[in-house]
């Protein structure tokens, strides 16, 4: 009898017990506001039946979602690079001498097998997480006068979203999507149209925008709900001052600098965007390419907001893949729930008064620039999700590990 086998088979889920059950030492909060503001004691993060029931696979696919485009490539070698020590290791582990003793076609054959079973299990995980509008995680805790806001999303009529598997997510959609999150109130600003500024009544409010594409910026108009020819902004430098000089004037809209691309064409003059009339940037953005920025250069431009007197915001910037929140914004609007009250242009008029009129509201997750290297954002990704999630939470992580554990003890 091979005495290595029982052994072999519980040293796993005893290792991922262990470091689960270590991760409340090195906790970090589920939610922070990005500014260092303290979040009202009240905040908190509802979880539905389904997502705990189902947290391993909730939180993984979370997890994902929120990683920047640098962390994704690093998650797909980190998988490779993993797989690869897994295999090597249970080989030696059942002493194949690799190096001395040839590979018959049977074991090749397996091993062939194997992989092409984790590639399709691995595109099949993928693709529930991106395709699946699931039970989200939503916002919650929060007082009477506070509406919970996201400033910039889109729909099917944005061509970045029609011409995908997403096709569907119209404007219905989109306020579902962000229902389920917790928000009252969502901008759609789809790509240089206004067309999915559709009638719609009910919880969360619709609120009017668009995001202009002009040169080398996208720049997210709130309030407005006409055209907006982009060419007029996009030839040069002073057509898209222009545009930020004369949004409020001409479109009646605040303007908010959106990521990445800010920081890519313009970092070096955001002063002269701040003097042409910008109103706001975006400070969080959970696209993976806008999810780059450093915390370090959001913390220059909080600095430039605080000292201009400029708002700050975190969006989701939806184009309809997965059902995950990353941020969340606090606006408070005294009133608002009363019926009959106008909560977009109430938000509007809270905007104008700067910096102070927006609390952001990030959840913890793998940043880009952490320590963590690239080839281990897979085991990265995993610990902060556990660093970040509650005892009920573990307890279902627990409840998978050794179930699995012991219904595979049982089919062998």
């Amino acid at each position: 009898m091979d005495r290595r086998r029982p052994v072999a088979g519980v040293a796993f889920p005893l290792f991922l017990t262990a470091a689960l059950l270590a991760a409340p030492a090195a906790a970090a909060p589920p939610l922070s506001d990005p500014t260092g503001a303290e979040l009202p004691p009240s905040i908190h993060l509802t979880v539905p039946w389904l997502y705990w029931v189902l947290a391993p696979f909730f939180t993984l696919w979370d997890g994902i979602s929120m990683l920047s485009m640098s962390r994704l490539r690093g998650f797909l070698l980190g998988l490779v690079v993993l797989y690869a020590a897994w295999r090597v290791g249970r080989a030696l582990w059942h002493r194949y001498a690799w190096s001395a003793v040839p590979l018959s076609r049977g074991v090749l054959g397996r091993e062939v097998r194997l992989l092409l079973i984790c590639l399709v299990l691995l595109a099949a995980f993928l693709a529930v997480g991106a395709l699946w509008h699931r039970p989200m995680l939503a916002l919650a805790g929060t007082e009477q006068d506070e509406a919970v806001v996201d400033f910039h999303s889109h729909t099917n009529v944005s061509h970045d979203v029609r011409g995908t598997l997403m096709r569907g997510f119209d404007t219905e959609a989109n306020l579902r999507w962000h229902r389920r999150a917790g928000f009252d109130a969502v901008f759609i600003t789809d790509h240089n149209t206004v067309a999915g500024l559709t009638a719609h009544s009910g919880t969360p409010a619709r609120c009017p925008g668009i995001e202009v594409s002009a040169w080398k910026a996208h720049i997210v108009l709130l309030g407005d709900s006409l055209p907006v020819e982009r060419r007029r902004y996009n030839s040069s430098f002073q057509a898209l001052l222009e545009l930020l000089r004369t949004s409020d004037s001409t479109y009646g809209a605040l303007s908010v600098a959106s990521l990445p691309e800010y920081e890519e064409s313009h970092w070096t003059h955001l002063d002269s965007l701040v003097n042409a009339g910008l109103d706001g940037f975006e400070i969080v953005n959970a696209a993976p390419k806008a999810n780059e920025f450093s915390r370090a250069r959001r913390d220059t431009v909080i600095a430039l907001a605080r000292r201009t007197n400029r708002f700050v915001v975190g969006v989701s910037d939806i184009h309809g893949w997965g059902a995950t929140s990353l941020v969340w914004n606090l606006v408070r609007v005294p009133g608002w729930r009363a019926p009959g009250t106008r909560l977009c242009d109430m938000i509007l008029s809270r905007l104008r008064e700067g910096f102070p009129a927006v609390h952001v509201i990030e959840r913890h997750h793998l940043v880009a620039e952490s320590a963590w290297p690239l080839w281990l954002t897979p085991i990265g990704m995993i610990w902060e999700t556990w660093r970040g999630m509650g005892w009920g939470l573990a307890a279902s992580w627990l409840g998978w590990i050794w179930g699995t554990w012991s219904l595979r003890r049982r089919l062998l």
